[in-house]
């Protein structure tokens, strides 16, 4: 053994080594912790348009003398992309329509009988559908492998 080893002199070269060998794991861990949040903010600002959306939606339509020429796709548009703010966002709104809701575990629109009344004994509704999709780009690309990258979010707003 050198005189450098007994000393305990060479030890500063394998610490630096090991430093070397875990600095990018911690530094993708730190990246994973502050791409998190990042994340779920995105997310809830998507939520939170699609929902200003609906109740865009719902008070105008309220307001209107009942006619559904008063409410236009476009403006509910225009409203979740407002609040959204977000970069890329893709909003589409669907045309007002009557239909049914079938209940069940997941509640889905039906089209209306030809008698005019829904299957449960209740009258028709006209509902819109809003749905926002937005893509999330990662701190880290590598992110993207283990969770989606898009997120989305839909609304549907029964009118009247």
């Amino acid at each position: 053994m050198t005189a450098a080893r007994r000393d305990g002199l060479g030890r500063a070269g394998g610490a630096a080594l090991e430093f070397a060998l875990v600095t990018p794991f911690l530094l993708a861990v730190l990246a994973g912790l502050a791409d998190f949040p990042l994340a779920f903010w995105d997310r809830m600002t998507l939520i939170s348009a699609v929902e200003s959306g609906a109740n865009y939606a719902f008070a105008v339509e309220q307001n209107a003398s009942g006619t559904h020429d008063a409410l236009l796709p476009g403006d509910v548009r225009n409203a979740v992309l407002a609040v959204g703010g977000l970069p890329g966002m893709i909003v589409t709104v669907g045309a007002a329509t009557t239909n049914c809701i079938q209940p069940g575990t997941v509640s889905t629109l039906i089209a209306v009988p030809a008698d005019g009344i829904c299957p449960d004994g209740t009258l028709p509704g006209t509902y819109m559908s809003i749905a926002a999709s937005y893509r999330y780009a990662p701190l880290m690309p590598f992110y993207a492998m283990v969770a989606p990258a898009t997120l989305t979010d839909m609304a549907t707003v029964r009118l009247q």
